[in-house]
């Protein structure tokens, strides 16, 4: 039962703490005006902060998707860490004030991959704060700034949500709390905002930290190299959660004892150690326990682990609610709400969409559904819309919103959809998305996703075209100088190692270095001699032409200089990045020979199809993937009833 008594009382302690702060701040204002601001001040937050306890104490999770539970009842609080890993320092995030405390400045950025709990834990801080009393707690999802137009206020942004931006003494009464520092401003998802509102966020919020720099700005990002443009904030990392932390969080979940004390004993046997990649991450741990408990084993790669978990979530009983079976609305099987889903989730992955109010949700299904129809797939909506919420739960419903559970949902379905799509399409798509944000491209895990499904039509239909672009206008017969030339903007220059800088392009250096594979250097103590090397070589006759930045100790190029520093372009070809370059650069060759070389071996096959007078691949796929069939699962390692595309 709530407590309204309870939540008033807090509230009013919050807005009365922050008034009675002292501040060096000098306000200019009469006591009869100080008075009516207080008043104003003292209505209008208490309200906000009464009505934002009820939506941040409680939440809906993959688990309790009926109901909202209490967040802190299932919560388990990270750690958080700030500098390397050589000279660290490591603190639980029990409450706000210890947070505040830890990062000793008034801004910071908790960094975390994508399922970390760093929502839960900015709800969790704003809660905290509510008890601390030391400020007055605001928070503000980072993805309504995409919803901004033209040259916007910030402080408008924030706090119109609040509905108490209405009068002009409102105005009045937040820029006095603003000068005097009275607020903790919970930024939520950084990484969610647009590519192309994000700089002019970025210089914003730079100047709202200059001019009110009293207050305490948070916010919460997956990992991005670009901090940097935050010069003022700290740089905090959720620690993923350690094996007592992560039985901790099962122990928590109401669920059947019996399947709870099973997962747990296999989690302190071996499977957290041999799953430590998604055991430690509290939305994948609670996607394993689920899969454990429908399937007893864990699937070891991320695109077959979120494919297990998908058909756990569509064929499971409710464990929770014992004896209770939930149906499928939309009549769909399997493979064919994938299908739909996949489509839906391609569409607004493009168009970088998280929530929908119900007639955007419906007026984009519908679009699928003309979409899907060309395979013969229909569908009610309305039923289809129940179906996410209700049963596979990979959307929910918070007031009048629906949003995804969680985003890598939508980053494992666009996956989905664009290798089950034929050459020339998953070219044109795969390409369009990365033209229209190439960072976003590397930072999530669509891509990587899709090419550990289907590596070989990666590299043809994805790969190759970006190679053979970039090179359009190469001429010449060095190519790793080409490549060089063109990243010599945003090379930096980190404690000795030579790192490229976000994102200059091209395509995010051939798309982040081919999704993160780095070339293997014979001799890495080698590599790090030359880095050294470089460093020495910057120390004494280059440092005028670098900016430094004393607290993360970065050299910045800022101009084409290396290109004339004979010693230093050779320096630079032994290092790490020279060789990230020169692979790249004889990347396209290589995959040039590879697919003409297997040209002959596919013709070979069109040939026979073609003299038997039907397509045998389509005919042996026809064999393995009948609904509900388990006969073929071991030789495809699919799941029961679900399609694969065996064809690459």
């Amino acid at each position: 039962m709530v407590d309204y008594k309870m939540i008033e009382a807090m509230a009013k302690g919050a807005v009365k703490g922050a008034l009675e702060k002292p501040s060096d701040a000098i306000t200019k204002i009469t006591k009869n005006a100080l008075a009516k601001i207080k008043v104003n001040l003292d209505t209008a937050f208490t309200s906000y902060l009464d009505k934002s306890y009820t939506k941040y104490s409680t939440i809906k999770t993959l688990l309790y998707k009926d109901e909202f539970r209490k967040l802190h009842d299932f919560f388990v609080v990270p750690n958080l860490r700030k500098g390397n890993k050589k000279k660290e320092s490591i603190i639980s995030a029990q409450n706000s004030r210890s947070v505040r405390n830890f990062f000793q400045s008034n801004f910071a950025i908790v960094q975390g991959t994508g399922g970390a709990g760093k929502s839960m834990l900015m709800k969790h801080l704003f809660l905290s704060e509510l008890e601390t009393r030391d400020f007055i707690p605001v928070f503000f999802e980072l993805k309504d700034i995409n919803k901004q137009d033209g040259d916007y206020n910030l402080i408008d942004a924030i706090f119109e949500g609040m509905n108490i931006l209405v009068e002009s003494t409102s105005k009045a009464a937040v820029k006095y709390a603003l000068e005097r520092g009275m607020f903790m401003i919970l930024l939520d998802g950084l990484d969610e905002i647009d590519g192309n509102k994000s700089k002019d966020f970025t210089e914003k919020l730079n100047d709202f930290c200059d001019k009110y720099s009293l207050n305490t700005v948070i916010m919460s990002s997956r990992p991005i190299d670009d901090f940097i443009s935050f010069e003022k904030f700290a740089v905090l990392e959720t620690m993923p959660l350690n094996k007592t932390q992560a039985i901790s969080l099962i122990e928590k979940l109401e669920y059947q004892d019996d399947s709870k004390q099973k997962f747990i004993t296999a989690l302190d046997g071996e499977l957290f150690e041999r799953h430590e990649e998604f055991a430690s991450n509290p939305l994948l741990l609670t996607m394993m326990f689920l899969t454990y408990d429908e399937f007893a084993e864990i699937p070891e790669t991320p695109h077959l682990f979120y494919e297990r978990a998908f058909e756990t979530l569509f064929i499971k009983h409710d464990r929770t609610k014992e004896g209770y079976v939930r149906k499928i609305e939309s009549g769909l099987r399997s493979d064919l709400f994938k299908k739909v889903f996949s489509t839906f989730c391609c569409m607004t992955y493009y168009n970088n969409a998280l929530s929908f109010s119900e007639g955007e949700l419906i007026s984009i299904l519908s679009k699928v559904k003309e979409e899907v129809a060309k395979d013969g797939i229909t569908f009610d909506i309305e039923k289809y819309i129940r179906d996410l919420t209700n049963v596979v739960c990979m959307l929910y419903k918070e007031g009048y919103t629906y949003s995804f559970t969680h985003r890598s949902f939508q980053e494992y379905f666009t996956a989905v959809y664009l290798k089950d799509q034929t050459d020339d399409i998953m070219e044109k798509r795969s390409l369009a998305i990365i033209k229209k944000s190439v960072y976003k491209a590397t930072q999530d895990e669509t891509f990587p996703m899709l090419c550990g499904m289907v590596k070989k039509k990666f590299e043809k239909n994805i790969l190759l075209p970006l190679l053979n672009e970039i090179e359009n206008d190469f001429i010449g017969n060095d190519l790793y100088d080409f490549y060089f030339k063109k990243m010599i903007p945003s090379i930096r220059f980190i404690k000795g190692t030579v790192f490229p800088l976000t994102p200059n392009t091209p395509d995010y250096f051939v798309l982040n270095t081919y999704l993160y594979i780095e070339p293997q250097l014979d001799d890495g103590e080698s590599a790090h001699n030359s880095s050294n090397a470089v460093r020495q070589h910057l120390n004494d006759d280059g440092a005028q032409r670098f900016y430094y930045f004393e607290n993360n100790n970065v050299y910045s190029s800022h101009d084409r200089f290396v290109g004339d520093d004979e010693v230093l372009y050779n320096l630079m070809r032994d290092t790490w990045l020279g060789q990230l370059i020169l692979a790249i650069s004889t990347a396209r060759e290589t995959l040039t020979k590879k697919y003409a070389a297997t040209a002959d071996h596919d013709d070979f096959f069109s040939l026979q199809n073609k003299k038997r007078g039907c397509h045998v691949k389509n005919a042996v796929i026809s064999r393995l993937v009948i609904p509900g069939s388990h006969n073929h699962c071991r030789k495809t390692k699919g799941i029961p009833g679900q399609a694969r595309d065996t064809s690459v």
